[in-house]
């Protein structure tokens, strides 16, 4: 059995740790709500590109050109997931869907192209055999259109020069605060689904005129589309390992609460035991006392 400091020791580290927990608990709400906006705000953007392409994909199908290709060759797969840990299953769920789609590409007699945002994510794959192509430091933990820019240039010359004949992006989708499932999306080429996540309740109607041509037109907003898509792919990834961090950290909370009852309670009964044992040699040298007298 522990004696009495052993106990006063291990309850004082379970209070630091749970002055940790609790901190890490509020940085993830504060980063939670803040990508929440993020996401809503990107998503507007979103529907109105998402628009424009589906209008001139639908009007103008002539200009679909090269990002509608369909050659056989290597899937590039840009896999979304933490740069850190303590967020429980949510790095595993993200590595378990990548096997998933990485065991579907090798059925077709290709080869899958890894690219990770997110060192946590890097490591486990790398751990499990996997190469990475390249890993993007610092994309998933402060999502931003910087970051979506290099990401989307990197991608889409990988699929333009014939390296990769379809580009892949998996991550945590955010749907609601009880609903994150980890997706696959086909990002190129461009065919009708890649607009049902941002698809806008009515289409244009009219003509749209697009100036200084439609070609022009159409090459620009694929790329915005492209880039808007990664950034609000990367915000949600951040929103659900925010969230999962969250309960991680709720559920370590509570459990340093369980200990420290336990411990408590050892504690009051060692010291407890400590008092009746000094008592009982007080009185045992008392009445020796008075017999010798």
């Amino acid at each position: 059995m522990k004696n009495i400091n052993e106990i006063d020791r291990n309850i004082d580290a379970i209070l630091q740790t749970q002055h940790v927990t609790n901190a890490m608990y509020m940085l993830s709400v504060t980063a939670m709500r803040k990508g929440l906006t993020h996401i809503e705000y990107n998503r507007r953007y979103m529907q109105s590109v998402c628009a424009a392409v589906r209008d001139i994909l639908e009007k103008s199908p002539d200009v679909r050109g090269r990002y509608v290709h369909t050659g056989k060759s290597d899937a590039a797969i840009l896999v979304i997931a933490s740069d850190k840990s303590l967020c429980g299953a949510y790095n595993m769920n993200v590595a378990a869907a990548v096997e998933t789609l990485c065991g579907s590409v090798r059925a077709e007699g290709r080869e899958p192209l890894l690219y990770t945002a997110g060192v946590k994510i890097e490591e486990i794959l790398r751990m499990r055999g996997y190469g990475i192509v390249k890993n993007y430091d610092g994309a998933s933990q402060y999502p931003s259109m910087r970051h979506a820019y290099r990401i989307a240039h990197e991608l889409i010359d990988l699929y333009l020069y014939g390296d990769a004949a379809d580009v892949y992006i998996l991550f945590t989708d955010y749907v609601s605060a009880a609903d994150q499932p980890v997706v696959t999306h086909r990002l190129l080429p461009l065919n009708a689904e890649n607009f049902e996540r941002y698809a806008p309740a009515q289409p244009y109607e009219g003509r749209m005129t697009y100036e200084p041509s439609v070609e022009t037109a159409y090459e620009r907003m694929v790329m915005q589309y492209v880039q808007g898509y990664l950034y609000g792919c990367l915000c949600s990834a951040n929103v659900c390992e925010n969230m999962a961090r969250m309960s991680a950290m709720q559920s370590a909370t509570r459990n340093a609460d369980e200990m420290l009852k336990k411990l408590e309670t050892a504690y009051n009964t060692m010291r407890q035991l400590t008092i009746t044992n000094e008592l009982t040699e007080i009185a045992a040298a008392t009445e020796l006392i008075n017999k010798s007298i």
